[in-house]
């Protein structure tokens, strides 16, 4: 694994800790939290703002589902950055 993806790596390690926080409150595995959904929802900005316009509903996996649409799409802008930041870094001449 290259040194310019590690940030992607630690972002998706985070979204999914966020969105395995969900499930995890709402069953009582840990402390039934009724905000614990906020840090998926930080997590995917600036995507997440845009939720109640692609349809979102009650449905909670709908809701997930989005979430993570906008997660994957976080990682994806992550991961062209630090390969175009490398790329760059590389033609400069630096090591």
């Amino acid at each position: 694994m290259r040194l310019e993806h590690w940030p992607a790596w630690l972002y998706a390690i985070a979204c999914v800790l966020a969105l395995a926080l969900v499930p995890m409150s709402a069953a009582g595995w840990i402390a039934r939290d009724p905000l614990s959904a906020i840090p998926a929802v930080l997590l995917g900005l600036p995507w997440s703002i845009g939720l109640p316009w692609l349809g979102a509903s009650e449905s909670v996996a709908l809701n997930l589902a989005l979430l993570l649409l906008g997660m994957a799409l976080n990682f994806g802008l992550l991961w062209a950055l630090g390969t175009w930041l490398a790329a760059r870094l590389r033609k400069r001449g630096a090591p």
